[in-house]
């Protein structure tokens, strides 16, 4: 959480932040329905001054923001946990905003609103949505939820401070921005919406002013109240809601064709156009015109206004009318315009003066860009359960109370943590020598199970982490070694490691399956668990992703196969043959298959560059993307590399790093770079 600490509050407000109602600096309703206050300000301009004198004071009194009473100095939670109230940060048509500060110091925002205006079951349930979506999220470009909570006359929602103010407000003061500013903040954007519809979450509001800077002017995604759940990934929504500049071409048709994650991808074309040319594509002083515009793709580059022809492609192609021709989210990191100069931060300076990136070459640029995506959740397969509106989430235990229990906790830390299905589980372990790599080999005669005492210790996410930190810890001593020359590495006990030879991700439905360079054969299903069938034996392992106690094994004989496994051997035979028939194996080396220990895949991970498979053993592999593969194995003490062509060669790290180059290679394989995106791959891998 970015949270201010140890710091009064009126230190936030340096650069005008907390001139009453000026900048909204944390997520406020604004804009809602399409008929609001653009409509209005349209309505005013046909009516003389004592009729708008009139309009304004009628709607003054009617806005719901005005029926929130301002919290005490003083904010009492039931949970024992206080708040003291510090300055007004603004207000939108639902919500007012105030800094508020816990005893340790930290600062957050508290978005209140007022009970008096939760007047009917939809209302209140259209809050409580918000707050169930908005709670769920977690992500580096998604501003962090914090607690909820209320009080005889509000509902407060926390959520971490952002002291720099909006998207928004930086183009109000700005005008323009430069192209690489508008490319680092569209990665961090794209980061964000891409994790909310991986957990099929539709923002439905994304512009400028619901997008906000960190204290480290990263950007944040901020404003759930539009935001809906899709039950499926083929559902469609009909509301017709958003801010009109920004709105959709299928959102107008409202119950014809329907809309989906696309609404949130033409967001991203509204707003790029806004931040390079100063102004939204179908602004208009008339809301009608701007609906008008937007459905017949009515906008234009001003020629006062030059940018980049990749920048116009990109643009064009995102405000798409058809939808279904608008690129997908990881389609728009392909084109050339992220290609172009891009920064390696954004700093405060940013906020009131143009910044200078002509000194920007191509490599750092690139290096930036990878650096940007992968700090944005980019990089990395994101596979997190999708959100659900639960019917408890929306009904209160307490007759006068607004927010249930599930909703308002005292400590939200360990609530809505994502789990996964149980499959079926072994029963009582022993110790038993096993060739099995790192897995405890189960008793199947003994009826009983035993339990861990410790049932919240995720022991497998544990011994990941565990096995990535001793492997870079590896990498880092071979590198320290490499500089020391005369130091020679004893290669005595130098092995050839046991490899992923093939593989088909199919998790759409099933699992992972893989093929060894042993000729075993594993699926990796959904649920965690694996079921292994070694090569001429007749028999098979299933092994239970257990994650308080581990990876724990039980071998079958393939004629007496239990009733519930039948269909995980079914699914594992039919992978079985199309491996074999479709697929070549990743290495024509066969040292491997003298003697080897059974060994399984513990995690694999697809990222834009290559996969990453993680081994029971320890060993690391990594499938790059140009064909080339790298693998660490022996704690990051040796390195194997396999070319496109399938030759392979086992070498020391240390000995590798000191040369520059594999002794049978010749040709360029930016081996330096691959060993940056391995140790890279560790360190998230650490902090998970």
């Amino acid at each position: 959480m970015a949270a201010v600490r140890g710091q009064p509050l009126q230190a936030l407000g340096a650069r005008e932040l907390n001139a009453r109602a000026q900048h909204n600096i944390t997520p406020l309703k604004s804009t809602r329905r399409v008929n609001d206050e653009n409509i209005q300000a349209v309505k005013e301009n046909q009516q003389d001054p004592e009729q708008q004198k009139k309009e304004r004071a009628k709607r003054k009194k009617e806005k719901l923001s005005a029926l929130c009473k301002t919290p005490p100095s003083l904010i009492r939670t039931r949970t024992g946990k206080d708040y003291r109230r510090g300055l007004f940060l603004g207000e939108g048509g639902f919500a007012r905003c105030f800094q508020i500060r816990d005893d340790s110091g930290t600062v957050y925002a508290a978005k209140t609103v007022a009970k008096a205006s939760i007047k009917s079951d939809k209302t209140k349930t259209k809050l409580l949505s918000e707050i169930k979506i908005h709670k769920s999220m977690s992500h580096p470009n998604i501003v962090q939820f914090v607690d909820c909570f209320e009080d005889d006359v509000n509902v407060y929602i926390l959520l971490e401070i952002c002291p720099n103010q909006s998207l928004m407000d930086l183009l109000k003061k700005r005008k323009v921005l430069t192209e690489p500013e508008v490319r680092y903040f569209m990665t961090q954007i794209i980061g964000g919406i891409r994790y909310m519809h991986t957990r099929r979450v539709i923002h439905r509001d994304l512009k400028l002013g619901n997008i906000f800077f960190d204290p480290e002017m990263n950007l944040k995604i901020g404003d759930f109240g539009l935001a809906a759940v899709l039950r499926a990934d083929t559902d469609r929504k009909y509301t017709i809601c958003g801010t009109p500049n920004y709105i959709a071409p299928e959102v107008l048709t409202g119950k014809t064709v329907g809309h989906s994650y696309e609404v949130d991808v033409w967001s991203i074309g509204v707003m790029m156009y806004a931040l390079l040319i100063g102004k939204p594509p179908f602004q208009s002083k008339d809301v009608s015109l701007i609906y008008e515009r937007i459905k017949t793709n009515d906008y234009m580059f001003p020629e006062d206004k030059p940018i980049s022809e990749s920048a116009k492609q990109l643009i064009q192609d995102v405000l798409s009318t058809d939808p279904l021709k608008r690129p997908t989210l990881d389609e728009l990191l392909d084109y050339d315009f992220f290609k172009g100069p891009f920064p390696e931060r954004i700093t405060v300076e940013t906020l009131v003066s143009t910044p200078d990136y002509s000194d920007l070459d191509r490599g750092h640029s690139q290096v930036n860009f990878l650096n940007c995506k992968r700090n944005s959740g980019l990089i990395q397969s994101s596979h997190k359960n999708p959100v659900e509106i639960l019917k408890t989430d929306l009904e209160s235990e307490k007759p006068k109370a607004i927010l249930p229990q599930s909703l308002s906790p005292g400590n939200t830390k360990n609530k809505y943590r994502e789990v996964t299905d149980s499959a079926v589980r072994p029963r009582k372990y022993e110790e038993v020598p096993s060739k099995l790599g790192k897995a405890r080999r189960l008793d199947d005669e003994n009826n009983s199970k035993k339990r861990s005492s410790h049932q919240d210790i995720k022991l497998s996410d544990s011994i990941l982490r565990n096995e990535c930190t001793n492997t870079l810890n590896g990498m880092n001593l071979a590198e320290k070694h490499s500089r020391m020359r005369s130091i020679k590495s004893s290669t005595a006990d130098l092995k050839t490691p046991i490899l992923i030879s093939k593989w088909v991700d199919y998790s759409n439905k099933h699992g992972f399956s893989y093929q060894l360079s042993t000729d075993d054969i594993g699926v990796l299903f959904n649920d965690g668990n694996t079921l292994l069938r070694i090569n001429n034996k007749n028999s098979f392992w299933f092994i239970t992703n257990d994650p308080s106690e581990g990876w724990l094994a039980s071998e079958y004989k393939i004629g007496s196969i239990p009733t519930e496994l039948s269909r995980q051997v079914e699914i594992a035979d039919f992978f079985a043959r199309y491996m074999k028939t479709n697929l070549c194996k990743v290495s024509n080396n066969e040292d491997s298959l003298i003697e080897h220990e059974e060994i399984f895949l513990r995690r694999y991970t697809r990222y834009e560059l290559y996969v990453m498979f993680e081994m029971s053993n320890g060993s690391i592999q990594f499938n790059f993307r140009d064909h080339h593969k790298i693998c660490i194995s022996q704690t990051g003490s040796v390195i194997t590399y396999i070319s496109p062509e399938r030759t392979s060669e086992t070498c020391l790290l240390s000995t590798v790093l000191r040369d520059g180059r594999f002794p049978s290679v010749s040709n360029d394989i930016a081996l330096q770079e691959k060993i940056e995106l391995i140790k890279g791959a560790l360190k998230e891998k650490m902090n998970q």
